[in-house]
């Protein structure tokens, strides 16, 4: 593993075959604010480099990132999900949510919620995309054309996501980080859960890309290849 930053992440996403982007918290001294710090890591030579603000948001909102950052007070510390329709979908780790349309335009506002409790964190999966509802100790998948639960893993009474805190898709494999230093596998086939690594200390998230993946852990941000 190698340390990439010691500072708060408040967002990770792709950026291409081989690099991500992550948004550091920065805070201004003297004031309850910070600044968000964008950068892209380079899986290769191991390395950050500057990003634009206009870039991020590109890479997060696609085509109708202007009206869509500008709708929304915070746009750093949410989720969105490109849907197949271009529609854009964010979520507020409170379960509050909203959808834009092609163009930006917000065509609907409210709550995810299960059992009365958040959904938080998403994560896009083809025609579905994915949330933990951390409560309620499982994962869901929604489907994209109708907003509604299509099915749920794990819950109150079983060990399989005990208070999971993050979920993340890659190669049609769903990531759940879980039990405090653990990372649980969904199948994508299948829909099989197991353990697939094991860290020293609490992991807050964990996005795989392909044979590299980051992790948010307790101590800071590591990149890892091929779990290494």
């Amino acid at each position: 593993m190698i340390k990439i930053s010691s500072k708060e992440i408040v967002d990770v996403l792709r950026y291409d075959d081989g690099k991500a982007v992550i948004v550091e918290k920065n805070p201004i001294l003297d004031t309850n604010q910070f600044k968000a710090g964008y950068s892209v890591v380079d899986f290769e030579k191991k390395e950050l480099e500057v990003l634009t603000k206009k870039a991020y948001l590109y890479k997060k909102f696609g085509t109708a990132y202007e009206q869509i950052s500008t709708a929304m007070p915070n746009f750093v510390q949410c989720d969105a999900a490109i849907l197949y329709d271009r529609r854009v979908l964010v979520l507020y780790p409170n379960g509050e949510a909203g959808i834009f349309d092609r163009d930006g335009e917000l065509v609907w506002n409210g709550y995810f919620k299960y059992h009365e409790e958040a959904v938080c964190s998403l994560s896009l999966d083809g025609k579905y995309f994915w949330c933990i509802c951390p409560a309620e100790s499982c994962a869901i998948r929604y489907s994209s054309q109708n907003m509604q639960v299509d099915l749920r893993l794990g819950g109150r009474d079983a060990a399989t996501f005990p208070k999971p805190t993050h979920i993340s898709t890659d190669g049609g494999n769903i990531y759940v980080c879980a039990g405090g230093n653990k990372v649980r596998k969904i199948d994508g086939n299948d829909l099989t859960v197991s353990d697939y690594i094991t860290f020293e200390e609490p992991v807050r998230r964990f996005h795989k890309f392909g044979d590299y993946a980051i992790a948010v852990l307790q101590s800071g941000t590591y990149l890892l290849q091929n779990n290494q």
